[in-house]
């Protein structure tokens, strides 16, 4: 009765929680710090109520060892997975059935890219070529030629007219290719790239003069949106066009968090967080949600509000990707040492 009295008890159960914490942790200082801070955004938090805390794996895709891309349609009931082994494997999800292997000639793939109905993939590889596929027939490809290197990046806009890659070769470019004629439509010296709109006419760029632009493909013409905006700091278009979505570097610390009107620059919201949670190296955004990864966790905000929604304890992945409604999550994982490579799978209701 005496200790209790003494108040010795508190200690001893504070002694007993950090125990607990550090278990569950690990004795990384940043982790232990993102958890005190943090500790009601978890999922495992009684209080939380996002709908993300009931993603669920219901699907692991694993006839694909050498994967290093992966593209979800955006009906979610397709994904596409490339590799080094130079083919595009083509999955139903509902099934988890491998529906189609397509086999390139030479260059392993770094890059796919679905167009919004589902039939078309595009994709980029190491032989410095574009590939065009239509999934729904035996067709061959089709190849657009130029890039000086590997192309390592494609990407579809979301009307299905317009074709964007970009390498990483002598003189590295981005170019802009009419889907329907294949022919090219825009090129640009290589510089940071960051998104397209959904129509196929806007691109979202950092120079090495850390500057955001927006460039416009019709016009060739550039718009500054943020100044002091470096390659390692990120930014999306929302699905519908409007919106910007800019995550930045904000001292040692912090980084940034803002929502603003593409066109007219205006800020809807922002938010600032602590670096010990997040690291910018990969985002994937929804209608309503930005989800991005750090070291352990995969972290959600809300775009809405740009307040921190919840923090996952899920398996790490690697390019990872999201539906539109947000309620499929699609990743690469792997264990420690980077073996027993797979496509995982995420489902909320």
């Amino acid at each position: 009765m005496k200790i209790f009295k003494s108040g010795k008890w508190k200690l001893k159960a504070l002694l007993i929680l950090v125990v607990i914490t550090l278990s569950f942790l690990g004795s990384d200082p940043d982790e232990l710090f993102t958890f005190f801070q943090y500790r009601d955004k978890y999922c495992s938090h009684d209080a939380i109520k996002s709908p993300y805390c009931n993603l669920r794996v219901v699907r692991t895709l694993e006839g694909h060892p050498t994967v290093s891309a992966i593209a979800l349609g955006a009906d979610g009931q397709t994904l596409v997975s490339g590799g080094q082994d130079k083919t595009i494997k083509v999955w139903e999800l509902q099934t988890g059935k491998l529906k189609k292997t397509l086999r390139s000639d030479s260059g392993a793939i770094n890059a796919l890219a679905i167009s919004p109905d589902g039939k078309t993939v595009v994709s980029g590889s190491g032989d410095r070529l574009v590939r065009i596929w239509d999934i729904t027939s035996n067709q061959p490809q089709k190849i657009l030629t130029g890039h000086s290197g590997n192309v390592t990046h494609v990407d579809i806009s979301s009307d299905g007219k317009t074709i964007i890659s970009l390498d990483r070769g002598i003189s590295p470019e981005i170019k802009v290719w009419d889907l329907k004629t294949l022919e090219q439509k825009a090129r640009l010296p290589y510089s940071h790239f960051d998104d397209i709109s959904p129509d196929g006419k806007t691109v979202l760029l950092t120079l090495p003069s850390s500057k955001l632009v927006a460039w416009d493909t019709v016009s060739n013409q550039q718009q500054v949106l943020q100044n002091f905006f470096n390659p390692s700091d990120l930014a999306r278009i929302s699905l519908d066009g409007q919106t910007l979505v800019s995550i930045k570097r904000a001292g040692k610390r912090s980084f940034h968090l803002e929502v603003l009107d593409l066109k007219t620059g205006r800020v809807k919201v922002n938010n600032s967080f602590s670096r010990k949670i997040f690291s910018p190296s990969e985002i994937a955004i929804s209608r309503n949600v930005l989800i991005g990864k750090s070291k352990k966790w995969l972290i959600v905000w809300n775009l809405q509000t740009a307040e921190l929604e919840a923090i996952l304890d899920k398996q790490q992945m690697n390019r990872f990707v999201v539906s539109p409604d947000g309620k499929l999550l699609a990743g690469i994982t792997s264990n420690s040492d980077n073996r027993n490579i797979k496509i995982q799978l995420l489902q909320r209701p």
